[in-house]
């Protein structure tokens, strides 16, 4: 392997590491507003037992994602110098505004959320989570107004063969930016409902009449099957910005070699990217062409008709069908794509058992809640692959291709080293995070949770 492919494979494990724990910040920090807020309007104190609860694990989730989120920044000056070269005056203007303004309002927050109970009254403490939570997502923004950046570039021009930004704004809402904020964050609050009913699943399983934990799993429902709708919906207005900014990605998501009017959607298929066709394809009639364009006789672009539009377009000369890997792309998005029905499915199901009394008895429903807990999360990861992935073979898609952005200077030794390095410290740190998850959830099993205490009365 050369320092390209090592650099990739590092930047690939920091941020999918990185990525396990941001999304429950996120999403568990919207669950938590939500109940606290109850308990402060109707002081029922199950609800501020809830919330005791899953703040501790929030935090234990939080301190870790910290600590694993560090050295991806530093990669961008060790391992890509000469991508942040060229957009630094550009890309490090949201990670500035990430780590100086978002970090530190979420980091504050989070310490008045942690140890102010006994300090502030109900409200004032759950303005506290309320910040929390606003602040997490607000350090997301950041991060997507970046990324979303690198799928479509607006608001710059070139000066001496360099972006430099002319319009901030443009820069921030960039064309892609809007679907993939609204798609990842949605995507983090399903996360954050389904880690609130699997856990909550667990408690009933073991105590079904665990008043606490029912009600918990109530929330985490009635949010779930909202959120879990929309974002099939947001996942379609994603893909339709795909449609008509990233024709390569389509052709990749799709495994669409040959531009086809009336294009069947590929369920299923073995893509051979050597021969440029599909095996074992099964396959809907018309579909594709329908959700890509609105018309089921619509032309779809396939990847070869992708390639010369987006090198005619950006002026490029050396593009090949084997720089796009239509391999992952298709498998991660596809393994997306079914993730998100599948939730969707069990919070209707969870709904309906709900409705009918017979949620909180059924204990065959309760561990297909619980072994999903984490099903969200590997969706928001399959996803990022797609969309990071898709992007290929360019870092600043139709601006600065990959293979141009790596340091000229690292080399292959000093990549093996600092993978090895950087895996063994991220699974310690998993790990560990684990340990003190499995730590609370045994804690509150045994009556050690201390969530008794009662806040300073306003």
């Amino acid at each position: 392997m050369d320092a390209l492919i090592l650099a990739r494979i590092q930047f690939g494990l920091t941020a999918f590491f990185h990525f396990l724990y941001p999304p429950l910040t996120i999403g568990l920090g919207a669950l938590l507003v939500i109940t606290e807020g109850i308990y402060v309007y109707s002081k029922n104190e199950d609800y501020l037992k809830i919330t005791r609860f899953f703040v501790k694990l929030f935090a234990i989730n939080f301190v870790v994602g910290v600590a694993t989120g560090i050295v991806l920044e530093f990669q961008f000056g060790t391992n890509w110098a000469q991508y942040s070269a060229f957009v630094g005056t550009i890309f490090g203007s949201p990670l500035a505004i990430e780590g100086l303004f978002a970090f530190f309002m979420e980091s504050i927050f989070v310490g008045v959320m942690l140890f102010g109970w006994n300090r502030l009254s109900p409200k004032a403490h759950w303005v506290s989570t309320i910040l929390t939570a606003f602040g997490s997502a607000l350090s997301g923004v950041w991060i997507i107004v970046a990324n979303s950046w690198m799928q479509t570039p607006a608001g710059y021009k070139i000066v001496n063969g360099k972006p430099i930004m002319i319009n901030f704004l443009h820069v921030v809402f960039n064309p892609y930016f809007p679907a993939e904020f609204t798609h990842t964050i949605m995507g983090a609050w399903e996360y954050g409902a389904f880690f609130m009913a699997g856990v909550a699943s667990w408690f009933l399983i073991k105590n079904n009449k665990d008043m606490v934990m029912r009600k918990a799993l109530k929330v985490a429902i009635i949010a779930g099957i909202f959120i879990s709708v929309v974002q099939i919906i947001l996942g379609d207005v994603s893909a339709k910005e795909v449609v008509k900014y990233q024709p390569t990605k389509l052709a990749m998501m799709e495994a669409q070699w040959h531009t086809q009017k009336d294009a069947p959607e590929v369920l299923f298929t073995i893509p051979d990217e050597a021969q440029q066709k599909n095996y074992f394809a099964i396959k809907v009639p018309y579909l594709l062409s329908m959700l890509a364009t609105g018309n089921p006789y619509g032309k779809v672009m396939g990847l070869d008709s992708a390639i010369k539009y987006i090198a005619h377009k950006d002026h490029i000369t050396n593009l090949k069908p084997s720089m796009f890997p239509v391999d992952a792309v298709y498998t991660t998005f596809h393994i997306m794509m079914y993730i998100g029905f599948y939730l969707a499915g069990i919070m209707l199901i969870a709904i309906i058992l709900y409705w009918k009394k017979r949620l909180y008895d059924n204990k065959f429903f309760l561990k297909v809640l619980w072994y999903s807990t984490f099903l969200p999360l590997l969706a928001l990861e399959m996803g990022w692959c797609t969309t990071e992935i898709g992007r290929q073979p360019f870092t600043v898609y139709g601006l600065l291709e990959t293979q141009n952005s790596v340091s000229k200077n690292v080399t292959v030794p000093d990549l093996i080293i600092s993978i090895t390095m950087f895996i063994t410290i991220y699974l310690i740190l998993l790990s560990f995070a684990l340990f003190l998850f499995k730590k609370e959830l045994k804690g509150r099993l045994e009556g050690k949770d201390e969530v008794n205490t009662k806040p300073k009365e306003a």
